[in-house]
């Protein structure tokens, strides 16, 4: 993004709120204004979507350090959503932070944003405000086309589509564990999509009752192997001011160990919908 239309867009960000951009016709209406006003910030945010559609992720380089920017410019992608989006609902951006109180961080393991809801964010934005100090915490991409490619046994692609069971977390007031099941990956036409969380996978399959048998324990071994091929991630550090948005049905994302001198790493993260997709339920 140019200097020039990254200050154009933090000024126009300026007048909004983010509380005001929770709703999606807010958000678009502040996206067309944007659009109209800034007509760099038009060309570049329809070759950032048509770039995402075609490589599943990209990184647009100089964009504002602002909370209402990221959330007007996701905008393009379809619903930016406040639910589901970090510990504390109505979130619209969440701030991942590495603070103090969490000096060290082991490594984020492959895994997709919200996997328990009946309809995944279609995208995510990471926006890094700042990264780490001491140069860690680097992020970590793999296609699911990728995976499914690499398991050779074609019975184990045919078992990683049937449901497997994720753990729900416990709510309030209700200790009793439960599941949903979805498969972790979806084939149809050449499409690979995913949705996997390997602590929510590995809970669910330990509850009373679900269990997994050989056949879907072997997939899910043949699934994890694969993700540990190390020839097959995209390994980079995201640096002040860039922005990445990512597939998240179609890509895995991870992250790196951040050491004690990581203190202070800190992204914003947004979630978009598809324009047409409701508010989800688990």
């Amino acid at each position: 993004m140019a200097d020039s239309t990254g200050a154009a867009l933090a000024d126009f960000s300026s007048a909004w709120r983010t509380d005001e951009l929770k709703s999606e016709h807010t958000q678009q209406a502040a996206l067309r204004r944007a659009r109209t006003e800034i007509p760099e910030l038009r060309g570049l945010l329809d070759e950032a979507v048509a770039a995402l559609h075609a490589s599943l992720a990209l990184v647009i380089e100089g964009f504002p350090l602002d909370t209402a920017a990221l959330a007007i410019a996701a905008g393009a992608l379809g619903r930016v959503d406040p639910s589901h989006n970090g510990p504390n609902p109505d979130t619209l951006v969440h701030d991942v932070v590495d603070s103090e109180a969490r000096p060290y961080r082991d490594p984020d393991p492959f895994h997709t944003d919200s996997p328990l809801l009946a309809h995944p964010h279609a995208y995510l934005g990471l926006l890094c405000v700042r990264p780490s100090p001491a140069g860690d915490g680097h992020t970590v991409l793999v296609s699911a086309a990728d995976i499914a490619a690499e398991i050779a046994d074609r019975s184990h692609l045919r078992a990683l589509q049937d449901p497997y069971p994720f753990a729900l977390p416990r709510t309030p007031g209700n200790d009793e564990p439960s599941i949903t099941a979805h498969p972790i990956l979806t084939m149809s036409d050449g499409d690979v999509t995913v949705r996997y969380c390997p602590v929510r996978v590995a809970a669910g399959a330990e509850l009373a009752g679900h269990t997994l048998d050989a056949e879907h324990a072997d997939a899910l071994g043949a699934f994890e192997r694969a993700l540990d091929t190390q020839h097959l991630p995209t390994t980079f550090l995201l640096r002040a001011g860039e922005l990445l948005l990512l597939d998240n049905r179609r890509l895995l994302h991870g992250r790196t160990d951040v050491g004690p001198a990581g203190v202070g790493r800190h992204l914003k993260r947004v979630k978009v919908h598809h324009a047409h997709v409701q508010a989800p339920a688990c």
